[in-house]
């Protein structure tokens, strides 16, 4: 299996040690990354269709362009993971 060859753009895959490398204190990054109130959203509807397409497709292109893009995303899981608080899915 071939390994792409690529190194995020921070050196990091961390979001809180980018923080730290960049001094920003973990507030900060508590802001940044959970700015808004946590929504849930699970359902996919039909009308989705056609900005969920859309989306895809401006994926693709932009790997296209540029492989190792895709890698400089941020993923979460939010429902899983808190940095300052806790968080109820159940409610």
């Amino acid at each position: 299996m071939l390994q792409p060859k690529w190194k995020p753009a921070a050196g990091t895959n961390s979001a809180w040690e980018t923080g730290r490398r960049l001094g920003l204190p973990p507030s900060s990054m508590g802001n940044i990354l959970h700015g808004s109130k946590l929504q849930l959203c699970h359902e996919l509807l039909p009308s989705d269709t056609v900005e969920r397409e859309a989306f895809a497709r401006w994926v693709l292109s932009e790997i296209e362009q540029d492989f190792s893009w895709v890698f400089n995303i941020l993923w979460t899981d939010e429902a899983r993971s808190s940095f300052l608080y806790s968080v109820n899915t159940h409610n």
